[in-house]
């Protein structure tokens, strides 16, 4: 084992000084994320930043840190490269970046092939060659850190060096037999030339190493002999740099300690020359970004992506969810709405039970029979009920019009909602006859404030649907706070003689910050409705969230976003895929869904799956505190004894 004394002298915010004196510079990377760029989006941010480093500085050193997803530079310069899409933050804790702990508690050890420190190992893998195949931008392993160091050479130095390889292979045209190799070589060296003169290419002398890290040496000796056979295939050649005579390496002290950040690297023994065109795919510009906090959530490799339906960025919250059957929709949203219901009052307009576990878990409130349109004494609202329930086609604009004034008149007159329908029958006789059979379902009970509120439309006969629905809506548009949740799962078939009332409340979330879930198998769904409840909700909602489903090109679906949605993949009983896209374009994600035991338990709507769990809660809830205490003992029995079905706790 070899020893180094510690390069770094002083940190001091993001100002480095090494113990040779040598002051640099530390900053945070935040790239775009490449992925919700389309084709021409994605040529025009490479193309940026073959123009950035073309104007970069001749006389500064730069160094590209890609760690753990997160992307870094050091400089010695004064002047950051200028990247259109990439924004370049201060970073006061640079060695916690590179060695990814606050302390290191061991001594940094040297061994034959490896460094050793807090009981992590780590290889260095130096790149000695690439191949002459074109470069793309998925060159490099997203999965990978490295440390890009590097200096852009000056033109003139460049052009007389590529003067000299030309002229050494000028003879080649010379020869009885044709040199096609050398000519070849004429030809690059005369094409790079030209570019250099004309400015599109510049020339760099760089250095790339590749860190590897794993708990254990036998981990990382697999790891390793991976690694080498995914970047040979890619076109890379690389060498595990060492410190051993026996294997014909050295230096893996003096590279390891250039790695770090604050050490000024001298571009040496591993340099290799590059141009701007290859080069530019090897800068750590890669991002997998939605959101800078909120709930955890995934995207298509896997990795961590966060999303806050309520950061003040975002002004119209409004979402729709599509989807068919059993893709994933009901489980994408009771995960969202499991992760903010705490915080804010929820309602849930649920067909079918899919929602109704998480209401259960919470001690939600659940609207089972009855309910008192007389709640509420707004007269647009009161007319909405009255014409969800009496023939529709007789009231034309006129007789509309003169409801809402008989409405108006007869409030200051009734205390219930009966003694209300009574008093419209002196405009409109036998008005009353319309509700002989919504008489059982109507209370005179107001229903206080819940913090969760939960219909299941399918408990009500079909007659009762559409006044219910309306009557929820105006419910949560009476909740006082601005930050609350509507889930709207599949009853847009009820509404369809409403659409101007619709059009109204999704409008009045929009404006008012709250965070409506439209729920629906696809967009043609609301177009069986009529064009104006259709327009009415794609138009409101900021957030479009696609399951698998038909999809074609219109005004507002790009060929990038059927692309997207076509992508999308699904494994039962591992994860679900959907495509997010906002209306400005601003967010177009492919985001993965993962499940933790209790999710699972709480989400998932097959059926004959929660016999288990209601067998349990029905023999051994009354022993808890709350259903939540109960399903969480029923999820820890359950995933930690996976393997013993016929366990006692669930013979039952």
């Amino acid at each position: 084992m070899s020893k180094s004394t510690f390069p770094i002298l002083e940190v001091q915010g993001n100002r480095l000084t090494s113990i040779h004196g040598d002051v640099s510079f530390f900053y945070s990377m935040l790239p775009s994320d490449t992925s919700q760029l389309d084709e021409v989006e994605r040529t025009g941010f490479f193309e940026s930043l073959a123009r950035g480093l073309n104007n970069l500085n001749f006389d500064n050193y730069f160094k590209f840190y890609k760690i753990c997803d997160s992307s870094f530079l050091e400089t010695n310069g004064s002047y950051l490269p200028n990247f259109t899409g990439i924004e370049f933050k201060e970073q006061s804790q640079p060695l916690e970046c590179f060695f990814q702990t606050r302390e290191i508690f061991s001594e940094v050890g040297i061994y034959d092939d490896y460094v050793s420190f807090n009981g992590k190992y780590l290889r260095v893998f130096s790149v000695s060659e690439f191949s002459d195949d074109e470069a793309h931008e998925h060159l490099i392993p997203q999965d990978v850190d490295y440390v890009l160091s590097f200096k852009k050479k000056a033109k003139d130095k460049s052009i007389n060096k590529l003067e000299r390889i030309r002229t050494g292979h000028l003879s080649s045209f010379l020869k009885s037999k044709r040199d096609i190799s050398s000519e070849g070589a004429y030809s690059q060296a005369e094409e790079l030339m030209r570019d250099l003169i004309h400015g599109s290419e510049s020339m760099f002398e760089m250095e790339m190493f590749f860190l590897l890290r794993s708990n254990s040496l036998e981990e990382l000796n697999s790891m390793s002999g991976a690694f080498v056979s995914e970047m040979l295939s890619r076109g890379i050649k690389v060498f595990a740099e060492g410190q051993s005579l026996r294997h014909l390496k050295s230096g893996l002290t003096s590279i390891f300690n250039e790695l770090i950040p604050g050490v000024k690297p001298r571009l040496g023994l591993r340099t290799l020359p590059n141009k701007t065109s290859h080069f530019r795919y090897l800068l750590p510009v890669e991002r997998s970004f939605l959101m800078d906090e909120g709930m955890e959530l995934h995207d298509n490799s896997g990795r961590p992506i966060y999303f806050d339906p309520f950061t003040d960025a975002i002004k119209n919250r409004n979402m729709l969810v599509t989807g068919i059957s059993g893709g994933g929709k009901s489980v994408f949203v009771n995960k969202i709405v499991h992760h903010l219901i705490e915080d804010h009052p929820t309602v849930i307009l649920d067909k079918g039970g899919s929602f109704r576990k998480l209401t259960k878990y919470y001690g939600g409130s659940n609207l089972e029979y009855r309910f008192n349109p007389f709640q509420f004494k707004d007269p647009m609202y009161l007319r909405e009920i009255i014409l969800s329930v009496v023939d529709v086609e007789k009231f034309g604009k006129l007789e509309k019009g003169k409801l809402l004034r008989a409405i108006k008149e007869a409030l200051p007159q009734s205390e219930s909602f009966f003694g209300f329908i009574d008093y419209l029958k002196e405009d409109f006789p036998e008005i009353d006859l319309y509700f002989e059979d919504f008489k059982d379902y109507i209370s005179d009970d107001h229903i206080d404030a819940k913090s969760i509120l939960y219909v299941d439309v399918e408990n009500y006969p079909k007659s009762v649907i559409a006044p219910i629905i309306i009557f929820i809506l105006e419910y949560f548009k009476n909740i006082p706070e601005k930050e609350k949740i509507l889930v709207f799962d599949e009853c847009w078939s009820f509404l369809g003689d409403h659409c101007s009332y619709i059009d109204e409340c999704f409008r009045t979330f929009r404006k008012t910050g709250a965070f409506p879930i439209a729920i629906s198998q696809s967009l043609k769904d609301f177009s069986s409705l009529g064009d104006e409840l259709a327009n009415s909700i794609t138009n409101n909602c900021y957030f479009k969230v696609f399951f698998p489903q038909e999809m074609e090109e219109r005004h507002d679906i790009t060929s990038f976003d059927v692309e997207n949605i076509g992508s999308l993949e699904f494994q039962k009983g591992v994860f679900s895929e959907c495509y997010l896209k906002s209306s400005d374009n601003r967010f177009r994600k492919i985001i993965r869904t993962y499940l933790t035991p209790l999710e699972l338990e709480l989400f998932h709507t097959e059926a004959g799956k929660d016999k288990k769990m209601e067998g349990f809660l029905s023999k051994f809830e009354e022993f808890f505190d709350s259903s939540k205490e109960a399903i969480e003992a029923y999820v820890r029995l359950r995933h930690e004894n996976f393997q013993n079905n016929n366990a006692f706790y669930f013979d039952i």
